[in-house]
């Protein structure tokens, strides 16, 4: 069951670690766009600020999930450092239970709000604000997945830093 969780934690970390990245690839792009139209052109876009703010949202949720499968920002070191390593499997388990009930307020109230603007659209995009309202909700699910995974799977990012061989020559 340990192993099974674990391989599900890495999956749902690679995927998210890849949704994140083209985001960023595609931010970049969009931020780059920008300063050579206003500067090089003298044109700018008024619809890439505001894009670019709607995908850094569903990046910093979807990062969220990639984070606590690496307890990169699950951990609060100098509690860890002073706890017995005997009771260092509480600490974690009351940290993560502390992020889980954050994610699920996060899950409950996040999709009503999506739900409220899903008519709404971005004035200078006219993307639907149902997308980057989405975020919160969604990321909240997956951060939620992600601690149940790490539950079950026994908290050790030590046994994950390796994430099965890559590249360990």
């Amino acid at each position: 069951m340990q192993t099974l969780a674990l391989r599900m934690a890495r999956l749902l970390a690679r995927s998210t670690e890849i949704a994140a990245t083209l985001i960023l690839i595609v931010v970049t792009v969009l931020n780059l766009t920008q300063v050579v139209g206003r500067y090089g052109f003298s044109i700018g876009f008024s619809w890439t600020e505001e894009a670019m703010r709607y995908l850094m949202i569903w990046l910093m949720m979807l990062g969220s999930v990639a984070c606590i499968f690496r307890a990169e920002h699950m951990a609060v070191q100098t509690l860890e450092d002073r706890v017995a390593a005997s009771h260092l499997r509480y600490l974690r388990s009351a940290l993560y239970s502390i992020a889980a009930i954050f994610c699920l307020f996060v899950l409950v109230y996040g999709w009503p709000l999506a739900m409220r603007n899903a008519a709404q659209v971005a004035p200078a995009s006219g993307i639907p604000m149902i997308y980057p309202y989405l975020a919160l909700p969604v990321g909240a699910f997956l951060m939620l997945l992600q601690i149940a995974l790490s539950w079950v799977s026994g908290f050790e990012p030590e046994s994950r830093d390796d994430d099965a061989g890559d590249g360990a020559a």
